[in-house]
């Protein structure tokens, strides 16, 4: 039962799960960590900028990999299980937009401000 619930959580995911696949492929991550969910798979590269998640894949930079950081991005993931398919829409592009423009468009904002971002960070029980 498990398994199933596995590839049918994997397929409701599947084009962030996609997407996650090709930027692993592209960061070339040097080490994986495991995640607490269970359904996740967390790696850390020299090639990321950031963290981002896709589906139930997590690539933070190996500099920035702090428990704070993985909990804000296992948020994404939940967020992710959440809305499926809606997912890129709802949470991954703005989340992008908000990544590149939020200090031209809210200066003084907090990035964590932003409601993909506080709800990743209530999500993953991050307090800021």
């Amino acid at each position: 039962m498990r398994t199933l619930i596995c590839i049918l959580l994997y397929l409701w995911q599947l084009p962030q799960n996609l997407l996650g696949l090709l930027v692993v492929a592209f960061t070339h991550p040097s080490s994986v960590i495991p995640s607490p969910d269970g359904h996740s798979v967390v790696r850390a590269s020299y090639r990321m900028r950031g963290g981002v998640s896709l589906g139930r894949y997590v690539v933070i930079n190996t500099c920035q990999c702090t428990t704070i950081t993985i909990r804000h991005e296992l948020g994404h993931c939940r967020q992710s299980r959440m809305l499926g398919p809606l997912y890129l829409l709802v949470i991954g592009l703005p989340s992008l937009l908000w990544a590149a423009l939020h200090e031209k468009v809210a200066p003084g904002r907090s990035y964590y401000w932003f409601y993909t971002e506080r709800w990743a960070d209530r999500l993953g029980g991050v307090e800021r």
